[in-house]
């Protein structure tokens, strides 16, 4: 197998897991980037208000073996390969999340 199709493999692994996650999940309307070396979820703004994107947020997290969201965001792993999720937050309710 060449350097090229060993890669492309990989990828689809990588696309593969992070469809699965989603299909887990059972949240409508994210946003996926299956990055080379990540898979990153947004939640976005048209998922819901913040409260409800926030537990969409969490729920991906327990998924992807994310000890705890911090807030709008998580990391975690999934099939080997690190997962970030987040979702957009208004400034007030960041500064709230950080006391």
């Amino acid at each position: 197998m060449t350097t090229s199709a060993a890669s492309a493999t990989a990828h689809a692994t990588l696309i593969r897991a992070a469809a699965d996650l989603i299909e887990q999940a059972g949240i409508a309307s994210l946003t996926l980037f299956p990055w080379p070396d990540e898979i990153v979820i947004q939640v976005p703004e048209a998922s819901g208000d913040e409260a409800a994107r926030l537990r969409s947020v969490a729920r991906l997290a327990v998924l992807a073996g994310a000890s705890a969201p911090a807030g709008a965001a998580a990391s975690g792993r999934l099939a080997g390969h690190p997962v970030r999720i987040y979702t957009p937050v208004t400034q007030e309710s960041g500064r709230e999340q950080a006391r």
